[in-house]
């Protein structure tokens, strides 16, 4: 299993793909499902990390149900 620092090390490095053949096609939409997936997934880890282990923003926090993607 990849450590967190590899997997941020390789979504950083899809993106910046993603980002190159966007300026290369012109298509602004062009891999946005994938930008959209990792971004999401990303944020999920963050948001797991920072209620498993608050520290002083413990007072701030507050849960949020999200809505499931169908499909």
């Amino acid at each position: 299993m990849a450590s967190q620092n590899d997997r941020l090390k390789l979504n950083a490095e899809i993106l910046g793909l993603i980002e190159r053949r966007r300026q290369e096609t012109g298509d602004a939409g062009l891999g946005g499902n994938v930008e959209r997936a990792i971004l999401e997934a990303e944020w999920r880890d963050l948001e797991r990390d920072i209620f498993d282990n608050p520290g002083a923003l413990e007072v701030h926090l507050i849960p949020i149900r999200r809505r499931q993607a169908i499909g």
